[in-house]
């Protein structure tokens, strides 16, 4: 505080504002009246430390609402572990009200059927409905349509429809669109059929695997099977091409692997070329690299020039560093890429593939390195001679060496899970596999405590869109003491929203880690609640790691801490970052931004260096000359050097803008004071 007054405003103890001793009051009242077990107090108390982010002192009380009977305590409980990751106790709460209450058996069918019980979540969607919750009436109808019974499904939907669920309303909606597309796609076929047109039939359904009906099967997967039975009826009249899309649309399934191959080769041996590219990409996504290249040349030889297999084969040239046959399938595609189309996307990505090229040839840091080429010939003789440890070696060296396909049978000789956890890495980071199909790789590594493993399992998850599951693994990574892991189940706490005690936990165990951006984010937590003294280290750390909000956040804990001296100069360290600071946010959020230089002038005034204050709120002024802020400190600053009416001039204006709050009451002493002085008795 600026101003130092004798005269008390309020019954507000020294610190707090009026508001802040109201609230404490009627949080006393209900922590009470919640001791003393009065109706509905369990509830509001729970309700009310939830507001502030006090999970952890707010979860007793939920559990003493949701022990007392009250249903939504107990699906708020099992909302707040779910979201905690800790799924069994989600699910123990749901089952305590979910035989009475709709709410909680949705909830339970959600978390049953996200977790792969359809068995269970159908139950409850069943039993949840019959309680009268329309959303599990909408649910269970989805789940019935996934596996094809669409009239008991559009039945239920419309019920739902009825009792005003708008979601229910736009499945029915969906469903009967489907439904008339399978229908059209049916009755074009016929007529291909009947004129025995195999060209015919597969234009008849090239609709069918438009990238905008991907959501359709995965909802749906019943339509997988309505798909096939299409595809068939036009291969079955000499339409090799919509063999090779039933093959794409069985590869959704992983466990139906061989059977989309043999289709696509199938396909191939049936004369479509186009085949051949197909399974040339699907090798390349499951790190089979030798076949992937044969492949895309079997591909590129049939159509005379296939620009995306052409492309391809230069992409994988280049992972293995064969730079010169990477340049000439570049070029083969017949990119001009001195006068490329500025609107072409793919024209952009062969432009910018070569130039990559050229960028390697520069730099001797990525290209294969010497000393690994001196090494190899007595590595390949120890390998020779056998033994994991020495066939790992020589993968090892064949990996450094780029020659990423020797590289992958060796390590798969050595078949340990440390070589299986260098082939997938090598595949997927280096060799242009498909992450996922890598996981598999990854797994014997994981299963043995490698935290390292855990982690790259969960980051695949992520980055392929399956957020649950990479959750489940980065609880595993940080569990074996990951740091970035730790610091991913923090950040998506955070986001979730109403829980920054568990993200500030996550935030710590990644700063253990030695990691400085989750030092700062647990650091500044701790000083939002006041934990002054147990944020210090952590700040220092993330000041340490030239985290370049860190200096603001621990000049906070140290006047906090009443330490204002030491405070100073990590204020000035933070007014020189706040240019690079403000960079590093867009528009909006830089308003949410504190400013430095308003807290460097409070604690210049708070050691009685009010000039040097001044200097500082001068440099606010003059971006922001209406700044209510440094108003208000600036009129706190002549009052003390007895300039009334300069500080009634700068509470005006902070009072204009803020016309209720402190500005506001001391412009009402000035006023008194200046009436004083000029009307004396």
């Amino acid at each position: 505080m600026v101003e130092h007054s004798s005269q008390g405003t309020s019954g507000a103890a020294p610190g707090e504002t009026p508001g802040a001793a109201g609230e404490a009051a009627v949080a006393a009242e209900l922590k009470a009246a919640a001791a003393a077990g009065a109706p509905g107090a369990y509830r509001a108390y729970a309700e009310l430390l939830t507001g502030r982010g006090q999970l952890d002192e707010a979860l007793p009380w939920w559990a003493r609402a949701a022990d007392a009977g009250d249903a939504d305590a107990s699906r708020t409980l099992a909302i707040c572990h779910k979201d905690r990751g800790d799924s069994p106790e989600a699910e123990r709460w749901y089952r305590t009200a979910a035989d009475r209450d709709g709410g909680c058996a949705f909830g339970l069918a959600r978390l049953l059927q996200e977790s792969g019980d359809t068995a269970g979540a159908e139950e409850w969607y069943g039993r949840g409905a019959a309680l009268g919750s329309v959303e599990c009436k909408t649910n269970g109808a989805v789940m019935l349509a996934a596996r094809g019974e669409w009239d008991t499904a559009l039945e239920r939907l419309a019920e739902a429809s009825a009792e005003g669920d708008g979601v229910a309303t736009r499945t029915r909606q969906v469903i009967e669109a489907i439904l008339a597309d399978l229908a059209d796609w049916s009755e074009t076929l016929a007529e291909a059929e009947a004129d025995g047109d195999p060209e015919a039939a597969y234009e008849a359904l090239r609709d069918l695997l438009d990238p905008d009906r991907k959501g359709m099967f995965d909802t749906y997967p019943h339509m997988v099977a309505e798909a096939e039975a299409l595809y068939a009826r036009a291969a079955a009249i000499g339409s090799a091409k919509a063999l090779v899309d039933q093959a794409i649309l069985v590869a959704r399934d992983d466990s139906r692997w061989e059977e989309a191959h043999a289709l696509a080769e199938r396909a191939h041996a049936l004369g479509y070329d186009g085949a051949a590219y197909v399974l040339g990409v699907w090798s390349e996504e499951r790190g089979e690299l030798r076949a992937a290249e044969e492949w895309y040349r079997k591909a590129d030889e049939a159509d005379d020039g296939h620009i995306w297999a052409c492309f391809n084969l230069g992409m994988l040239c280049k992972r293995q560093r064969r730079l010169d046959e990477a340049e000439r399938w570049l070029r083969a595609t017949g990119v001009d890429e001195e006068d490329p189309d500025p609107f072409d996307e793919s024209e952009e990505r062969i432009v910018t593939a070569l130039e990559d090229i050229a960028a390697i040839r520069a730099d001797p840091a990525r290209q294969p390195p010497e000393e690994w080429r001196e090494r190899l010939p007595a590595l390949a003789v120890r390998a020779e001679e056998g033994g994991p440890d020495a066939w790992f070696d020589y993968a090892d060296a064949l990996d450094r060496l780029y020659r990423l396909p020797e590289a992958a049978a060796w390590y798969r000789k050595a078949g340990t899970p440390r070589a299986l956890l260098d082939l997938g890495r090598m595949l997927y980071e280096v060799g242009g596999a498909k992450g996922i199909r890598m996981v598999r790789y990854y797994e014997p590594a994981a299963a043995e405590g490698d935290a390292g493993a855990a982690y790259d399992i969960g980051r695949i998850h992520d980055e392929a869109g399956d957020k649950r599951t990479a959750e489940v693994w980065f609880h595993r990574a940080a569990d074996l003491g990951h740091g970035r892991a730790a610091w991913w189940l923090g950040r998506t706490s955070e986001e979730r929203g109403g829980d920054p005690q568990q993200a500030e936990r996550w935030y710590i165990r990644a700063a253990r880690a030695g990691l400085t951006p989750p030092a700062f984010l647990a650091g500044r937590s701790m000083v939002r609640r006041g934990a002054h003294a147990d944020a210090e280290p952590l700040l220092r750390a993330a000041c340490d790691g030239d985290h370049m909000e860190a200096p603001y956040w621990l000049a906070k804990a140290l006047r906090g801490l009443g330490r204002p001296e030491e405070a100073e100069s990590r204020l000035r360290r933070a007014v020189e970052a706040r240019p690079p600071v403000l960079r590093q946010y867009g528009g909006m959020a830089r308003l949410d931004l504190p400013d430095p230089r308003l807290d460097l002038a409070e604690v210049l005034v708070e050691l009685g260096r009010d000039e040097a204050a001044g200097e500082s709120l001068a440099e606010v002024f003059a971006e922001s000359p209406r700044h209510r802020t440094a108003h208000r400190l600036a009129g706190g600053i002549a009052r003390r050097r007895g300039d009334l009416e300069a500080a009634a001039r700068h509470y005006e204006e902070a009072a204009e803008h803020d016309p209720d709050g402190e500005a506001g009451m001391s412009l009402t002493k000035i006023r008194a004071l200046l009436t004083h002085v000029t009307h004396p008795h």
